[in-house]
């Protein structure tokens, strides 16, 4: 059975010197005609097949959402630190007006002394999760 000979159409077009220059170029360093590159361009144009546009906009949605997390986390961080202050200042003991000033600023101390331990902490690799207990997390990975 003889295969059916594809016709074909000359279609000149003009390109600028750096696309012609970049398509002889890698014509000749593939070995693939120009007509194979410019059929196979125009066919993935017309046929949509491109994931770019899926990958680019899904791509923007995590930047979206990791700016979300930022500012979550951002929010709870400063309500945390807020909430220890009060903390402290809520447990130190006072019984008159001038022991409380010397209580809040022993609360003050504290407080600050607790920023720079966590800052320390933080600095030197140590996290929360480090305390967490590995059995807290067993069957984790199996889900993913």
């Amino acid at each position: 059975m003889a295969a059916t000979k594809v016709r074909r159409i000359r279609v000149g077009t003009r390109l600028s010197m750096e696309l012609r220059a970049r398509l002889t170029k890698y014509c000749a360093a593939s070995g693939i005609p120009e007509r194979t590159i410019i059929e196979d361009a125009l066919r993935k144009y017309f046929d949509s097949s491109d994931d770019t546009e899926l990958v680019l906009r899904r791509l923007d949605r995590l930047e979206l959402e990791l700016a979300r997390n930022h500012r979550d986390l951002e929010l709870l961080s400063e309500a945390f630190g807020r909430y220890m202050r009060l903390w402290f200042l809520a447990h130190a003991p006072h019984t008159t007006d001038a022991g409380k000033a010397a209580a809040r600023s022993a609360a003050e101390t504290q407080y600050k002394q607790f920023a720079q331990h966590l800052g320390a902490q933080f600095t030197q690799g140590r996290r929360f999760i480090d305390d967490v207990p590995v059995e807290a997390f067993a069957g984790e990975d199996e889900d993913k």
